[in-house]
């Protein structure tokens, strides 16, 4: 390997590209293949995993406790059933205090006292029988006990759970101060799909006096981060698929659901982190899409890299071929060339996968946030794990290296030794690799650039309301009248109203039902003065004449209720009636994508609302617009930060300021997401093909090197010559260019196929990705071709 390393050494450029390209390739595939193990695995390992299921519907995974013990009775195929729901909060002991981070679904966990039947979480201290057969038990993850209790044994020690509450108006008092003592220590939560941010399990009794309400038959089964999961272990053999009938009669006889009819699901533990239904509220969410995105990117990444090796070492012929001539004279056959050349590219991968594995290592925490999901490469080195690593090393070792062997060891050492050699190539295999590159390219290039032109569609979408500069300020309770009059003080307020309930930024407002016989019909409502009405730019399409307590109803909604434009009277079908004020264009919420339209109504697109125009509010907040200060957030937090009690429950987990636009941006985080993770490889894949391009055009001017004097000497421009070589270099370019604009308009078609609100792929699209990728190559090899050109061409001759 000695002469290999001083090829290596004297070859400094391309020894840079191809352990660069191969570094980054390689870091990439090990945290993705770590991030894609993990999502995969996920609760694959607990013993009764075949046999346990969540029953939800089609929506979400939430089911009220009462429904879930009573499902139990009604179906004699269930064996057991086990609430779970999560929570922020603190946890105090003595002193000490933790609290929820920022971003995490919530560090208390509320069980029934089936948990540790269900999941086989291994316990560290405690019996799972018992862990959790009384109220005031709690179990506490490792991480927490040596927080808390360091090298003491936690067994028996006392800690408050202090819950935090969401609803400002919970109708029963719940002492949130309760105590509970340590049954056991859990080893933190992992490869599962509950939240990993777990630190405390404690009862689901208790559930009230954690979230601050009581879940009754006519609300949601949720809070904000979480909802109520009910998981069934069902008998051997038994499924609940013949009994999904029974369950949505039963629900919908006993609890009034507000999209309509109940359509059970029943998901299998194994599926649940991609399931439809997996809304990320006190779980784990997979994206079966960003897995896709993040597998085709780095794949492509490591084609790249392994054909600019390819390339480089075949380019490179020249350089090693008195050295393979010797071994050959000397009685080396040609098998054993070709071994040691595939041991060489071997060598090659091996310490740029060593590399790449500390530095996946090092960036993993950070990855692990863009990619939304956990990696933690230490953890999962295993004998599995290492046994695929050193595989995958040995086949990317021998595919980068039997090309280039079988090209060195086909010629006869004699005319090497003898200087009758001249390594000629038409680059065949270089041109081919080029045009997939610039092919991948483009299709990463148009990928970004239609992801982008999309999310900023979602953003700008028409909504039928105005957001520019607008901020919603909900007052702490009693302050209302304060919050008012420092709002009115404010140099950088234009107009000011106030409103009640939520509005439309929020991904779900407040709810108005009407019933007609036995069906209860939803509006969804906001209850605003007129001056937040004309702050909104809310579009009249019919005015009765605006009239306090009465309601402007949008197109959807009077379909929805089966009126029409001459109906006058709203009758919520209790007895009580309102007047309709008027028809309003259509609404639609911050997130147009959205689907909380009525099941139950056919062809229903727009959710249906009711707007009512009121100026007296019991609890009244304030819709504020702006000159656009860029302090004014800022200013308004804190004016709401001084008058609020910190102790007082949370509005449903609301911030109480919030910009319009902010929230709009919020509702598309995911496609934000998708954007960034675009961008990045897209990026890499151009600094590794640019790289590659500059490589490739150093063999390139060698072999023209006589070609390019002599043009000179026979009267041509350096522009003329410069014009023709690039002209040359490029021209498997404007193949792959034919590939890629099909390629790239079919895959992006098929992406925004999933969406109902979407951009149309207009050909400037392709023309700008298409210019851009060729400027990209024109540059990486103009300052070859241009050293080359101003060369003295009777040096060029002279080399020869």
């Amino acid at each position: 390997m000695k002469s290999y390393f001083r090829f290596l050494s004297r070859n400094k450029l391309y020894t840079l590209i191809n352990v660069v390209g191969l570094v980054v390739s390689l870091m990439f595939i090990i945290l993705i293949g770590d991030y894609t193990w993990r999502q995969y695995s996920i609760d694959t390992w607990h013993q009764n995993a075949d046999r346990i299921y969540v029953v939800g519907n089609q929506e979400s995974f939430a089911l009220w406790p009462e429904a879930t013990e009573a499902i139990k009775n009604m179906c004699p195929e269930v064996e057991q059933t086990c609430c779970v729901l999560s929570q922020k909060g603190r946890i105090k002991y003595g002193q000490q205090e933790v609290q929820n981070g920022a971003n995490e679904n919530g560090i208390i966990m509320m069980a029934d006292s089936t948990f540790f039947r269900f999941f086989d979480f291994p316990l560290l201290a405690g019996d799972r029988q018992t862990a959790l057969d009384a109220p005031d038990k709690c179990v506490i993850t490792e991480r927490l006990a040596h927080r808390l209790f360091g090298a003491k044994d936690p067994i028996g020690e006392s800690l408050q759970v202090i819950g935090e509450f969401e609803s400002d108006y919970a109708k029963e008092f719940f002492d949130s101060t309760l105590v509970y003592t340590v049954s056991a220590v859990v080893k933190d939560l992992d490869h599962t799909v509950l939240p990993n941010e777990t630190q405390i399990i404690i009862s689901m009794e208790r559930y009230p006096q954690v979230i601050g309400y009581r879940f009754f038959n006519y609300h949601f089964a949720s809070t904000t981060i979480s909802s109520c999961k009910a998981f069934f272990m069902l008998r051997p053999g038994m499924t609940l698929e013949n009994k999904v009938k029974t369950i949505d009669d039963y629900i919908d006889k006993n609890f009034h659901t507000i999209l309509g009819h109940h359509k059970t699901t029943v998901t299998p533990l194994k599926d649940m982190l991609f399931a439809p239904q997996n809304n990320g509220k006190g779980l784990l969410k997979g994206d079966k899409t960003r897995l896709r995105i993040l597998l085709a990117a780095v794949f492509a990444l490591l084609f790249f890299a392994v054909s600019n090796y390819i390339n480089l070492t075949v380019a490179n012929t020249g350089f090693r071929a008195k050295e393979i001539a010797t071994r050959k004279l000397f009685g080396s056959s040609q098998s054993r060339v070709s071994l040691k050349l595939i041991a060489e590219s071997t060598l090659m991968v091996a310490i740029s996968f060593v590399i790449g594995l500390f530095l996946a290592v090092s960036f993993q925490e950070e990855v692990s946030q863009l990619f939304k999901g956990k990696i933690a490469i230490c953890e999962d080195i295993n004998v599995i794990s290492v046994s695929v690593s050193l595989v995958f090393i040995l086949l990317t070792g021998i595919v980068s290296g039997i090309l280039p062997s079988m090209l060195l060891s086909r010629f006869q050492p004699i005319d090497i030794v003898k200087g009758n050699f001249r390594f000629h190539s038409k680059m065949v295999l270089g041109r081919l690799f080029i045009i997939l590159q610039n092919v991948i390219t483009i299709t990463m290039l148009t990928a970004s650039l239609v992801i982008w032109l999309q999310l900023n569609h979602l953003i700008h979408a028409p909504r039928g309301f105005d957001a520019k500069n607008l901020y919603c300020i909900m007052s702490p309770d009693g302050k209302s009248q304060t919050i008012g009059k420092q709002l009115a003080e404010l140099p950088f307020i234009e107009k000011m109203g106030t409103y009640e309930g939520g509005l439309f930024n929020y991904n779900f407002p407040s709810a108005l039902g009407v019933v007609r016989g036995d069906q209860l019909l939803v509006l969804f409502c906001t209850t605003i003065d007129q001056a937040s009405f004309d702050l909104l730019g809310l579009k009249i399409i019919k005015d009765y004449g605006s009239v306090s307590g009465g309601y402007y109803l949008t197109r959807e909604a009077l379909r929805h209720l089966g009126y029409n434009d001459e109906t006058r009277v709203l009758d919520f079908g209790t007895g009580s009636t309102a007047p309709i004020n008027g028809v309003l264009n259509d609404i639609k919420l911050a997130n147009v994508l959205s689907d909380i339209t009525q099941p139950d109504v056919p062809n229903a697109e727009e959710p249906p609302f009711a707007i009512c125009i009121d100026k007296h509010k019991e609890f009244p907040h304030f819709l504020v617009k702006t000159n656009g200060d860029k302090k004014a957030k800022a200013v308004f937090q804190e004016m709401v930060k001084k008058l609020e009690d910190p102790n007082a429950p949370k509005v449903f987990g609301l911030e109480r300021v919030q910009s319009v636009e902010e929230s709009i941006e919020k509702a598309f985080a995911k496609e934000q997401n998708t954007l960034k993770i675009v961008l990045l490889f897209t990026l890499i894949a151009i600094i590794i093909s640019i790289m590659g391009f500059v490589g490739l055009s150093l063999f390139f001017i060698r072999q023209r090197q006589k070609e390019i004097g002599l043009r000179k000497i026979m009267g041509s421009t350096s522009g003329e010559v410069m014009m023709l070589m690039l002209r040359m270099f490029c021209t498997p370019l404007l193949l792959s260019f034919v590939i890629a604009i099909p390629l790239s308009w079919y895959v992006m078609t098929d992406w925004l196929s999933n969406f109902s609100y979407r951009i149309s792929l207009s050909p400037w699209i392709f023309v700008v990705t298409s210019a851009f990728a060729l400027l990209v190559a024109v540059l990486s090899v103009s300052l070859q071709i241009l050293k080359a050109v101003r060369t003295n061409p009777v040096e060029s001759i002279k080399t020869e």
